[in-house]
């Protein structure tokens, strides 16, 4: 990947020095910075919670001592980072995994119950959206309106218009999968609820349908003319993580939750899926911590003015702000820290010998031989 970056111009103390163009290629195993300094290399240390290309799984771990939810919040941020979030079906594997075997009862994850109702979609993964992003809506008029007050909706449902409705999460109704090719795979067999169409699309495709644009509700339309009305992807709710995440993935189980108690306003994972408990029930839990990494990335500098103090910290310190402005500008998440790595004799940059140059040379001369050719 190659991108232009800024052209900027900098002065110290009535020095003008001009940085040309800035070339930044990155991939998923290699990055190599290249800028305008002349026969200087140098390595750069970068640490932190994400590298260039994605950030790092989640590490969970699991903790035998019953405690309340708000003890286990506690513990885990003491030790770890935080009570278990949950982000797709390869975390709740994960997380289910890290279960000592022979344990068959609940445990606590980072989802409590909050006080503001939001619509999200079912599938969580933000790469999907992309920059069309999770904000398509195509409401009929006068809704959402809640069942008018009397019940509560809080699923919504596509009719032969094209045009979206609230329903209760406990209607019966025809199930339109969409897996990752981008197809809509139908099941005729039965109608299901919400909660169960959702299981069953997880666990044979990949979610219910999410709609991203006015192309993609009209795609859906025509499958449901002649059907009546179809289940998709968004619903309410104003549960929340406790790490502040906005992950809208959720794994409840058939006719979860209904607060049937009055105060089941906390999660656990129970038989694989997900159900509520009085916070103040004692069972263990799961905690998740990120691991940090950290990654040397070897960068070439060349320059045109051979007076350049490249042992002036000031100078080391322009440098790496302009890298990490660049890398910022590229992807980089804000957590990720960057630094120089000294040298044995506590330089940063050390000069290339010509002959690593030649050798260099001749290695991208040798021609690449096929077997065929061999």
């Amino acid at each position: 990947m190659s991108e232009k970056q800024p052209h900027c111009k900098e002065r110290v103390k009535g020095k003008e020095r001009r940085r040309e163009r800035r070339t930044t290629q990155h991939s998923l195993g290699q990055k190599l910075l290249t800028t305008d300094m002349e026969g200087r290399a140098l390595i750069l240390v970068l640490s932190g919670l994400c590298t260039l290309s994605s950030c790092l799984t989640r590490e969970y771990h699991y903790v035998s001592s019953p405690k309340t939810w708000t003890e286990a919040q506690r513990y885990c941020r003491e030790k770890y980072t935080d009570l278990a979030t949950i982000e797709n079906m390869e975390d709740m594997k994960r997380l289910i995994n890290t279960v000592d075997i022979g344990y068959n009862g609940s445990v606590w994850i980072g989802l409590e119950k909050g006080d503001i109702m939001v619509w999200q979609w079912s599938l969580a993964n933000r790469d999907y959206y992309g920059e069309e992003g999770t904000g398509f809506r195509k409401w009929s008029e006068g809704e959402p309106d809640n069942g008018m007050g009397r019940v509560e909706e809080e699923c919504a449902v596509m009719n032969e218009n094209g045009q979206w409705h609230d329903m209760p999460f406990n209607f019966k109704l025809s199930v339109y999968c969409y897996d990752d090719k981008n197809n809509i795979k139908v099941n005729n067999n039965e109608l299901m609820t919400w909660r169960e169409a959702q299981l069953y699309c997880r666990k044979h495709h990949t979610d219910l349908p999410s709609v991203k644009n006015q192309r993609e509700n009209n795609v859906l339309q025509n499958l449901v003319l002649g059907s009546g009305l179809m289940w998709i992807g968004l619903f309410r709710d104003s549960w929340k993580w406790s790490d502040q995440s906005d992950s809208s993935f959720r794994y409840w189980g058939p006719n979860q939750p209904i607060n049937r108690l009055g105060n089941q306003n906390c999660t656990a994972v129970w038989e694989g899926v997900w159900t509520e408990h009085p916070c103040m029930y004692r069972i263990p839990f799961v905690c998740y911590g990120v691991k940090k990494t950290q990654q040397m990335v070897r960068v070439r500098l060349t320059t045109k003015e051979q007076n350049m103090d490249l042992t002036d910290p000031d100078m080391h310190e322009a440098i790496l702000q302009q890298i990490k402005k660049d890398l910022r500008e590229n992807g980089m998440s804000d957590d990720v820290k960057l630094r120089w790595k000294e040298q044995p004799d506590g330089n940063i940059f050390r000069k290339e010998k010509k002959m690593d140059l030649q050798k260099k040379k001749m290695k991208e001369r040798i021609p690449v031989m096929t077997k065929r050719e061999l």
